[in-house]
């Protein structure tokens, strides 16, 4: 069987702070809405899946404002999802019955249900088929030597895909060898917290930190992983 594609980059990723499939996760949506914002606005399937989706969900819509110079594809994305919101809101009577209009007691939730996204947000989507494939590929290559040896040197996994890794992988040895990678590496930051914690004590007040200066920040993504890879439709 070739080797995927994928196997190289979660190599590079593990060179890098945090968790390996987090770092390539944030780099493929970060590759994905630029693509959108610079080269899709025109598209009309770009459209109608973004204004079925009702735009993208909270977490990813946040990350649009920090693509300089991308302001007119946001303008442009959006002002068909404004103009579809406004429509169904349009379509509702000004009146009903007998000639009158809403009075409390009316029931508003057909409306709401119409305003829900009729599909997933487009990111997430994204997201969660690049997270199965990298997952995948992580969980068949455990006795890879390579790619172990590249692990070791790693932040290690977020707990999260630690937990996909877990599920994936099918070899009794490579599990072996995951779960005792993954051990030290949390014991490293479980000694990082307790040394921070230590010279945050008055009587060590003099001395300054060292690595485990940003372990607090460390111990959140181990734990939770990357903000930004867990939008609304994440599993």
């Amino acid at each position: 069987m070739p080797t995927p594609l994928n196997y190289f980059d979660l190599l590079e990723a593990c060179a890098k702070p945090g968790c390996p499939i987090c770092t390539l996760l944030l780099r493929d949506v970060e590759h994905f809405l630029d693509s959108i914002l610079y080269e899709q606005t025109t598209d009309s399937r770009t459209h109608a899946a973004f204004r079925a989706a009702r735009g993208l969900c909270n977490e990813h819509a946040g990350q649009l404002v920090h693509f300089g110079g991308a302001f007119l594809g946001i303008a442009v994305l959006y002002r068909g999802l404004v103009n579809d919101v406004i429509g169904l809101l349009e379509s509702v009577p000004a009146s009903s019955g007998a000639g009158r209009g809403w009075r409390r007691g009316d029931n508003a939730s057909p409306l709401a249900d119409r305003l829900e996204p009729e599909k997933p947000c487009m990111a997430c989507t994204l997201l969660n088929d690049s997270e199965r494939k990298y997952v995948q590929t992580f969980g068949q290559h455990l006795n890879d030597e390579r790619l172990m040896s590249a692990y070791r040197d790693s932040a290690g996994l977020c707990l999260p895909h630690f937990r996909q890794v877990l599920r994936a992988g099918q070899d009794a040895d490579g599990l072996r060898r995951l779960v005792e990678v993954q051990r030290a590496i949390w014991e490293w930051l479980r000694a990082d917290l307790d040394e921070f914690k230590a010279k945050n004590d008055y009587r060590r007040a003099g001395e300054g930190m060292g690595i485990e200066g940003d372990s607090w920040l460390r111990a959140i993504i181990a734990m939770s992983g990357e903000r930004g890879v867990f939008g609304r439709n994440s599993r």
